[in-house]
């Protein structure tokens, strides 16, 4: 479904559209270098170059930003320690007493997934003035599908899993489906995310909600999901896995893309009250070193806190800054970040293989090889398949269904409003580029 006028338009765009699109990417990428070169000069660095203006301008490419792969990096570094046979990452905070909780790496990935997705869609929004459901759902299958049924297609092959038992695979509900591989259940949260988000924005943009009253609705959904997974924690059911118990870290990276766009002002603001994240932390860690897992009501709470945990890393961590210089540790970090959905999904594959072959090999390196290779190995296989299956669809992709925003993040979106509103638009052989008005806030 598209959320505008002509019900019936085409899912590929025509001449006039794939002009206009391009042209509000270009847009953005220029007011994305003034604001690159304007904080380039307050930290006394040398200012990226600029980007060219006017008809002849390059066609836009997008640029990773490399604090949200490092974000991705300690997520899934956090998960690959958490899945190995020895965890080694977090061994100071075993010292200290704690228990591993590099399970905070999916809250942390929720989050982010929320931050991203919900800001790609409010940005289209409020720039746009509509938002091509269909365009994204499409953009978003052939991201997470093609390596994901790869994943599920070579289980087949290799025997290691049952038709049948992979049935709640195929159809994404492996998180309410017994049998299913276990650690797929979060993918699948995150595709029922997608789905119900488009579906609440769909219908926001429909009755032209004031984006206000649709941050309110999401902070209330977030409250009742609370009330709720403490509820049914309490009764004795498993609430690990269930999206309507765990979709609260998506939406509050949702709320966060809101405010971003919306109210960038007031989100910076917030966002340099460094005292306030790095307290979050503290919190957290603190929470973390002495809740009791078999206490169904802590349990849940870790959840929360490993939710706090996400939202102060993005605080903390994510200030775009364009031709800052990174300490190679950063960047390698990062580097794993580029490849964490491979790495999560074909991690549990390497192992149980190679934790075996490590057992087998002389006793004075046994150990070192049982915690090093299983997450080298899962980063290695990650990589490999990332290469061959995804990055070749994203390319075919972007040629078939170019994005409609340049960045999800990137220039709020309240300032390329402002721009869009304030300066003449390009006229494409079909006439002028309007952009209808977005919701106030």
């Amino acid at each position: 479904m598209t959320v505008t006028a002509r019900e019936t338009e085409s899912v590929l765009p025509s001449a006039a559209e794939a002009a206009a699109d391009e042209e509000v990417r270009a847009e953005e990428v220029q007011v994305q270098a003034q604001e690159d070169q304007k904080q380039a000069v307050l930290e006394h660095r040398p200012a990226p170059p600029a980007v060219p203006s006017g008809p002849g301008r390059a066609r836009t490419e997008l640029k990773r930003e490399i604090e949200l792969d490092f974000i991705r990096g300690i997520a899934i570094l956090l998960v690959l320690d958490y899945h190995a046979p020895i965890g080694v990452m977090l061994y100071p905070f075993k010292l200290m007493g704690f228990p591993h909780f590099g399970w905070v790496g999916v809250d942390i990935f929720f989050v982010l997934s929320g931050f991203l997705v919900g800001g790609l869609l409010i940005k289209e929004w409020k720039v746009r003035g509509r938002i091509d459901s269909k365009r994204f759902l499409i953009r978003r299958g052939f991201k997470i599908w093609p390596q994901y049924y790869v994943f599920l297609g070579l289980n087949l092959v290799t025997g290691h899993r049952r038709p049948m038992s992979l049935l709640g695979n195929f159809l994404n509900v492996q998180n309410y489906v017994r049998g299913s591989i276990p650690h797929t259940w979060s993918l699948a949260v995150e595709e029922h995310a997608y789905l119900l988000l488009v579906l609440c924005l769909a219908v926001a943009a429909r009755r032209k909600t004031r984006m206000r009253n649709l941050f309110l609705f999401l902070a209330a959904t977030t409250a009742f999901v609370f009330v709720m997974r403490l509820v049914l924690i309490n009764k004795g059911y498993n609430v690990f896995p269930w999206t309507h118990t765990r979709i609260d870290g998506i939406i509050y990276g949702v709320m966060l893309a809101i405010l971003y766009h919306y109210v960038p002002d007031t989100f910076h603001k917030v966002q340099n009250w460094t005292w306030l994240w790095l307290a979050t932390l503290a919190c957290a860690l603190l929470y973390f070193r002495f809740f009791n897992a078999l206490v169904p009501w802590e349990l849940s709470l870790s959840w929360d806190f490993g939710s706090a945990t996400g939202i102060a890393l993005i605080m903390l961590l994510y200030k775009h800054r364009e031709g800052r210089v990174r300490p190679w540790a950063y960047r390698f970090v990062a580097f794993i970040g580029l490849y964490s959905y491979g790495i999560y999904l074909w991690h549990i594959a390497v192992r149980d293989p190679l934790g075996k072959f490590a057992m087998r090999l002389p006793h004075w390196i046994s150990p070192t090889a049982l915690a090093v290779l299983p997450i080298v190995g899962g980063i290695l296989m990650g990589m490999f398949f990332t290469k061959l299956v995804e990055f070749p669809t994203l390319k075919l992709r972007d040629r078939l269904f170019p994005r409609r925003i340049y960045s999800p993040v990137g220039v709020p979106a309240e300032i390329l409003e402002h721009k869009a509103h304030h300066t003449p638009p390009a006229a494409d052989a079909t006439g002028p580029l309007v952009l209808p008005a977005a919701p106030s806030v």
